[in-house]
């Protein structure tokens, strides 16, 4: 059986990755907090990973990815993964050492708010045993963006809600929230 995962995505990543008119086919990570590592988080081939962010205090669900396969990867290999999936070249930081090459990926979007009542229930599963995510205000939005910010294994029921989010129509509730980044260059989280 699969596990699910969720993968934060920056607010400069996912404003990118929502312009792209490819499905998700590849993510990758690394040793830091901004890139962390597929493999520490234990995820392996046939898991489901979901790209999420947060705007305005809003957890969004961008899309839909099944692990095919995960390569580590020197420089040289890095740039020929750069060279095969050139539009998502902006989803690795500069100190990329895997790759997670994927199928069944959706097409990112930025209109997918994840309802209050779902980020209330939203389960991870870490080792110590299952947790809801914290922070989280009695309409369901974000107070902190770090109870999110990682790869986590998320519960099946949660797994499944976010699904219903992706194929659904999009929430009324903030889904027009997202906008274009500051012109002066500048990011926020919230």
């Amino acid at each position: 059986m699969s596990d699910a995962y969720t993968v934060f995505w920056r607010q400069d990543c996912w404003q990118r990755a929502v312009t792209v008119p490819r499905p998700l086919e590849v993510l990758f990570g690394g040793p830091h907090l901004s890139e962390p590592s597929f493999r520490r988080a234990a995820v392996q081939a046939g898991d489901l990973l979901y790209p999420i962010g947060v705007h305005r205090q809003v957890l969004f669900v961008f899309g839909r990815m099944r692990v095919r396969e995960i390569r580590t990867v020197d420089d040289a290999r890095l740039q020929e993964l750069f060279d095969r999936y050139p539009a998502w070249r902006f989803l690795a930081s500069t100190c990329t050492d895997e790759v997670i090459l994927g199928n069944e990926g959706t097409h990112p979007h930025a209109r997918r708010a994840v309802p209050g009542e779902i980020v209330k229930t939203l389960t991870y599963l870490p080792r110590r045993g299952p947790r809801p995510v914290k922070h989280v205000t009695e309409d369901g939005l974000l107070t902190k963006v770090i109870s999110v910010q990682g790869i986590f294994r998320i519960a099946p029921a949660s797994a499944a809600d976010l699904d219903a989010v992706l194929e659904g129509p999009s929430p009324e509730r903030r889904a027009t929230a997202i906008v274009p980044p500051p012109s002066d260059g500048q990011q926020t989280l919230f």
